[in-house]
């Protein structure tokens, strides 16, 4: 193993060596001695290669990129604060770093449930409710209830209809609602009682054209809703799973459609309406899977239960022409629903009501 002498001396033998390699190198003929771009380049990388050799190994100075290095350290700072010392400092600083917040880790939310709803949690302190007492009393709105406070205009002055004979009683009477019409009608036939046999003369049958309107958007939106691509069937489950909702939408209208005309006691409407959307409901898909045919299945029993109860409550003034209609379509509708046995029952007992008259 060298010692550290040795290894000084090899060292300082270097610089030397490299210079006779430096003179042994140099060109003896006078024409090359111009110098090129490329022997200025090798020589200029020779000698700093030299000179930083030189510096490391014999001289204590430290190269240029050794001082930035250093200078990149931490600084330290004294106890004693001084405006001159603060001037000196270094204009090289450290990077600052990132500052620590108390950051809460995600959490799942039951377990943020149970954090923020205890079974001890406080219920709301009787000051508050007091103050929230004191604020509707003062009008002022606590923080609680931001909603604003509203207050009805209250008019005595007489409707412009009443004395506004310019404008039909037809075109004032579309701007009320349904509600209002029924009042102003039950306020004027309590008034006068013959007003209301002249209103019953001439009472119309009530339109079902819309509710028909209604129907055919709904059939529509479930063949819509089903798969167009001949690889695909159309009555799987799959095509069910994407006409489901709508299938549900056309038994919504059905009952609010049959619900209407049942409560306002239109059992001859009641019963224009089971015949028309009967077929309505025929023409829906029937699904492979037979638990799915049952909106189907509750739709005609919808409709068989209303025709019984317009031919219970209507009898014969819901007129010939339909009852004998209804009995055409009886046999039919027995293909598609089983119960329809109950209404021709309900047919027969108002035939022999008839007959027995």
């Amino acid at each position: 193993m060298a010692s550290p002498r040795n290894t000084r001396i090899a060292l300082s033998e270097i610089p030397d060596r490299l210079e006779l390699l430096r003179v042994a190198t140099t060109p003896t003929n006078p024409e090359a001695a111009e110098p090129t771009p490329a022997n200025i380049l090798n020589q200029t990388i020779f000698d700093n290669a030299i000179n930083n050799m030189s510096l490391d190994h014999e001289s204590p100075v430290a190269s240029p990129d050794e001082i930035v290095i250093k200078q990149r350290g931490r600084r330290r700072f004294t106890l004693t604060w001084s405006p001159d010392k603060l001037s000196s400092q270094s204009p090289f600083q450290k990077t600052p770093t990132k500052i620590a917040t108390h950051m809460t880790l995600r959490s799942s939310p039951r377990k943020r449930l149970l954090m923020t709803e205890t079974p001890y949690s406080k219920s709301p302190s009787a000051d508050s409710c007091a103050s929230d007492n004191i604020g509707r009393l003062s009008g002022f709105r606590s923080p609680c209830n931001m909603t604003p406070i509203v207050k009805k205009l209250k008019l005595d002055e007489t409707p412009v209809a009443q004395t506004n004979f310019n404008t039909s009683l037809d075109v004032m009477l579309k701007g009320l609602s349904h509600n209002q019409l029924v009042e102003m009608i039950g306020h004027l036939v309590a008034k006068d009682a013959k007003l209301e046999e002249v209103i019953r003369s001439d009472f119309p049958l009530p339109d079902i054209g819309y509710l028909e309107d209604e129907l055919i958007l709904c059939k529509r939106n479930i063949f819509k809703s089903l798969p167009t691509s001949r690889l695909c069937k159309k009555t799987d489950s799959s095509a069910y799973a994407k006409a489901v909702m709508h299938v549900s939408a056309f038994k919504t209208a059905i009952i609010s459609h049959t619900r209407k005309l049942h409560d306002s006691s239109h059992w001859d409407a009641l019963l224009d309406y089971a015949l028309m959307a009967w077929n309505y409901v025929r023409a829906t898909p029937i699904w492979d899977n037979n638990s799915h045919n049952a909106i189907r299945r509750q739709c005609f029993k919808i409709l068989t239960c209303h025709c019984v109860a317009a031919l219970k409550h209507g009898g014969l003034r819901v007129g010939v022409q339909r009852l004998n209609n209804l009995e055409r379509n009886l046999a039919d509708w027995s293909k598609d629903h089983e119960d329809v046995l109950s209404c021709v029952n309900a047919l027969n007992k108002t035939f022999n009501f008839r007959s027995s008259m």
